[in-house]
């Protein structure tokens, strides 16, 4: 991984860690740009969807970024959860959700080159 595609991944992620602690600890910079920026105060119930992943996002991290034992399974089903993130973040109701599929792209793609250089 060169070191600017490098950087720019521990951002999208910095950022991902950012907004869902933002949603857990009912963040008011969080409110309009998590969970469509439908409300006022986030339920406990997506508080704690969201805490589930945060651990799924730490998760990801450690894949992308440390020697663990990586099976090709994992990578293929988070290359494709982090594709329907970019998809949903991309048609969100609200404009600043938008924008979080910057980020999403980033991860995503970094599980397509995962993908890509298991298979070789």
């Amino acid at each position: 991984m060169n070191r600017l595609f490098k950087a720019s991944l521990l951002l999208a992620f910095s950022w991902n860690i950012f907004l869902v602690i933002g949603v857990i600890a009912n963040q008011n910079y969080a409110l309009t740009r998590a969970a469509g920026g439908l409300f006022d105060s986030f339920p406990v119930g997506i508080r704690i969807a969201y805490l589930i992943n945060l651990a799924i996002v730490i998760y990801q991290l450690d894949l992308l970024f440390r020697n663990v034992s990586r099976r090709e399974v994992i990578i293929k089903i988070f290359f494709v959860l982090s594709s329907i993130s970019v998809l949903v973040n991309a048609i969100s109701r609200s404009p600043q959700e938008r924008w979080n599929a910057i980020p999403a792209t980033l991860i995503a793609y970094a599980f397509y080159r995962e993908m890509k250089k298991n298979k070789a």
